[in-house]
């Protein structure tokens, strides 16, 4: 049984006027312990830490920056001895399909700036929220043809599906892991689940006899994970998860073993598997065997399992007609589509910005323009139409949305709309 582990960082603050109490807790408690254990080659997998979050650590006081530096360090270590390989995403983790072609480019490129000057090689690209369709995937072929892709199953119209494939564009093809959004569920969100899921409880999907209150315990539990795996029938996984495993909220089982003469914890079930699973990284993989699909095949979708072709992207941008927005409560529906209308006026106010400065190849190549850009484009991360809009059984945090709208979104908006940029010449001419 082969198993590809894709992981995603992502801690959405601002060092000077928005800290979260849980950004210091993770970095102490998962992110730095689990990054020395990636240099030690204790697991490998491909990991991926959004740029806003790196460049967020290294701009706050101690001991966040401290432990920052030393997880960097692990993570860029790792990657030069090839014990892992580092991905990509979109600068503060919007969903790209809410944003114009130019600002998608925009925020790639920052993303890919950071991480590669603190990092190192990077060789895969992840959509925030496994949030795609036609438009998005073709404007990121174009700005990172060379990295491959990780999409969800259901944009392909699969299920239960983990398979490596070429996506065929007018000028080439590019590769792409498809993920399994169910596995990916069972392990970040089982636990979380009062009920069975009605997906679970689908002929087919999976056996009635798994036990829910075992399947709930899959994250926690080598035993039972490897069950699951079995019910899936496949002999290669592609799991693609939240960094061990935020989206758990408990955490993962607790292994305590010694490194380096330091103990690490959290460090997930893994380490109790490896004489059963054989673990690779994406460069390991035959492309010569890969599918090849059409991007004109692609559907709109993301990585959570209540979205549909109708409902592509649930919590963020819900279909009007859809359940989901149905069963919320009137202040969610006004602080969704509050939000959504700020998305709209960043996206307007930016297309004038870049036609000011001679286009966007032009105006990103001034150093003004970038500073103000890695200011603003917070004001468009994606939890906070999540914490707003997501289902009770994740344990959304509404108060987190308040505060980025007031801390971090409303006031990058404003000075986006305020700044005037002077360009240098020698860029725009």
């Amino acid at each position: 049984m082969i198993i590809y582990d894709f992981i995603h960082g992502y801690q959405p603050f601002d060092p000077l006027v928005f800290i979260p109490k849980w950004i210091k807790k993770n970095l102490k408690d998962k992110f730095l312990p689990t990054s020395l254990a990636m240099k030690k080659g204790l697991i490998p997998r491909a990991v991926q830490l959004q740029g806003w979050t790196i460049e967020s650590w290294l701009k706050a006081k101690k001991p966040i920056r401290d432990l920052a530096k030393e997880t960097i360090k692990n993570l860029k270590i790792a990657n030069q001895k090839g014990k892992i390989e580092i991905g990509i995403s979109a600068y503060t983790h919007p969903v790209l399909p809410m944003l114009s072609s130019d600002l998608i480019k925009t925020q790639i490129i920052l993303d890919r700036q950071a991480v590669e000057q603190y990092l190192g090689k990077v060789t895969w690209f992840w959509p925030p929220e496994g949030a795609v369709d036609q438009r998005t995937l073709k404007v990121i072929h174009q700005v990172c043809p060379d990295l491959t892709l990780l999409i969800p199953d259901k944009v392909i119209g699969r299920y239960n599906f983990n398979e490596f494939v070429k996506i065929r564009f007018k000028d080439g093809f590019q590769k792409a892991a498809v993920f399994n959004c169910l596995l990916k569920d069972l392990f970040m969100n089982a636990e979380d689940y009062r009920r069975k899921p009605r997906y679970i409880r689908r002929p087919k999907h999976l056996p009635k006899d798994l036990v829910w209150a075992q399947a709930r315990r899959a994250v926690h539990s080598p035993k039972i994970f490897l069950r699951i795996l079995e019910y899936l029938d496949k002999s290669n996984f592609i799991l693609m998860r939240d960094w061990e495993n935020a989206g758990s909220k408990k955490g993962l089982r607790k292994i305590s073993m010694a490194v380096g003469g330091r103990v690490i914890k959290d460090i997930g079930n893994f380490l109790k598997l490896k004489d059963r699973i054989d673990f690779r990284l994406p460069s390991q993989v035959n492309w010569g065997k890969a599918k090849v699909i059409s991007v004109n095949k692609i559907i709109p979708g993301s990585w959570d399992m209540e979205s549909i072709p109708k409902n592509p992207f649930p919590w963020w941008q819900p279909s009007k007609q859809g359940r989901i927005w149905r069963r919320c409560k009137p202040f969610r529906k006004k602080r969704m589509i509050e939000w959504q209308g700020l998305i709209k006026e960043f996206n307007q106010v930016f297309q004038q910005k870049i036609k000011e400065g001679g286009g966007l190849e032009r105006a990103i190549k001034d150093k003004k323009f970038r500073d103000l850009l890695k200011w603003t484009l917070p004001a468009l991360h994606s939890c906070v139409g999540w914490h707003y809009f997501a289902k009770r059984d994740w344990k959304p945090d509404y108060q987190y949305s308040r505060q980025a709208l007031k801390s971090i979104v409303f006031p990058a908006l404003k000075k986006l709309k305020n700044e005037k940029i002077n360009y240098d010449k020698s860029t725009t001419n």
